[in-house]
């Protein structure tokens, strides 16, 4: 067969094949849009177009994974702020268990509504405002923690270990969220970022990836300071944000190399993050351990991945959750609303995966896991003292409603022996520091 005419064939197949999917994709279009003119005309009731068409839009993600949904307003305009830090609700990262089909908290923001009046990391809640979630299509149990600022919900939760239920009511505020904390609060209610067991450690806890969040760790690294014996960075709890803000984190830490890469269907590469070369804040003789839980999920998973596969950082507490997929959002009806579908997955420096998919087992990789020797499950009634004792030292005990006395608030016999309460993970992150100082 002559070559030109060859050419002129496979012209002719591939514009029919683009054809052929044009029209399928505009045949369904043409049935969504029948059927909705048949509901809007024939129905017995009038409907109105926009539920009709949220309505749809939920139907249309549900076969994806937990993470693809759509977003109607105003749940995408409190989505927006909550990933910019500020935002109307009650403050609580929470995530869908899908083998026990329950919400869970993975962790209440530090100084929000629920994190004040008790809301605890690993609560399951039963319910919101009395309606029971059990069966609940999970983004509209998220759409009962949020509403106007100042009105009030009530979660009905299981904490860790326990069996009763605990109705627990706070109210709704518009929320700048913290993402980067110390061990303690110095003069004037600031953070300070050293253990106050040991000034010689830096210690930086990272709740959130968020706007500001890269910014914020920077600075609190200069306040650390290079005098230091070490340097520990508590992700736990941390259940993720932006990438962006993960990256630039590492990228004080190393100055060559991957620090993630993105694959889309097919395990295409999509993107390689590579560090930036010129030096790096830390200095790289100084021992740093990142600290991770079973609440320690995505964004968090690539920051401790990175340092532990650059060899710049000791990964010690419990493996990590394994939320390895990326999102991406796609904003509809003039940035109205949006559909948040998964797009790609993450991968580790070392080419490892990092999601747990529902038949993933424990042998699989996924995840972080802690440097051989330095693993350290918490069963439940120690991570709740944990939990709690983290929550004591959270709060600032000087009275500086009268600075001049600046008096230290009471603390109760109990508060107190929560407030003595070693912290069994953190105590392995100072061993390490230790040893590496010998």
């Amino acid at each position: 067969m002559p070559r030109g005419n060859l050419i002129v064939i496979c012209v002719a197949f591939v514009t029919a094949m683009i054809c052929y999917q044009s029209a399928a994709q505009s045949r369904y279009a043409l049935m969504f849009q029948q059927g909705l003119r048949t509901i809007s005309e024939f129905y017995v009731r009038p409907v109105e177009n926009e539920d009709l068409f949220d309505a749809a839009m939920e139907g249309l993600t549900a076969p994806l994974d937990q993470n693809s949904v759509y977003i109607a307003p105003p749940r995408y305009s409190n989505f927006r702020r909550e990933l910019g830090q500020e935002f109307g609700g009650i403050g609580v990262h929470v995530d869908f268990d899908e083998e026990n089909r329950e919400m869970v908290i993975i962790t209440p923001l530090a100084g929000a509504p629920a994190y004040e009046a008790g809301i605890q990391a690993g609560d399951v809640v039963v319910a919101i405002d009395g309606v029971d979630l059990n069966g609940e299509d999970f983004d509209k149990s998220l759409d009962r923690l949020h509403g106007e600022t100042g009105t009030s919900v009530t979660l009905t939760v299981r904490h860790i270990g326990q069996d009763d239920l605990v109705d627990i009511t706070m109210d709704r505020a518009n929320i700048m969220v913290e993402s980067v904390m110390g061990d303690t609060h110095g003069e004037g209610g600031k953070w300070d970022f050293h253990l106050a067991s040991n000034p010689r450690i830096g210690y930086i806890r990272v709740d959130s990836f968020g706007d500001r969040t890269a910014e914020d760790f920077e600075l609190a690294l200069e306040q650390v300071g290079d005098d230091v014996d070490g340097l520990i960075i508590d992700m736990r709890g941390n259940a993720g944000g932006y990438l962006t803000a993960a990256i630039q984190m590492v990228d004080l830490f190393i100055d060559q190399g991957d620090i993630v890469t993105t694959r889309t269907r097919n395990n295409r590469i999509r993107d390689i993050y590579e560090a930036s070369s010129g030096g790096t804040l830390v200095r790289q003789d100084l021992p740093v351990v990142v600290m991770v839980n079973r609440f320690s999920a995505s964004a968090s998973e690539i920051f401790a991945a990175a340092l532990q596969d650059h060899g710049r950082a000791t990964v010690v507490g419990e493996r990590s959750f394994g939320k390895g997929t990326v999102q991406s959002i796609f904003p509809l009806d003039g940035n109205r609303r949006a559909i948040k579908i998964t797009t790609a997955t993450y991968w580790r420096p070392n080419g490892s995966n990092i999601h747990r998919f529902p038949d993933s087992k424990e042998e699989d990789d996924w995840g972080v896991a802690p440097d051989q020797g330095w693993e350290l499950e918490l069963d439940d009634e120690t991570l709740t003292k944990v939990i709690k004792a983290r929550r004591l030292n959270d709060v600032d005990r000087t009275n500086f409603a009268n600075p001049e006395s600046a008096t230290e608030r009471e603390v109760s016999e109990e508060e107190q022996v929560l407030l003595d309460f070693e912290d069994p993970q953190l105590q392995q992150a100072i061993e390490v520091i230790e040893e590496a100082n010998k």
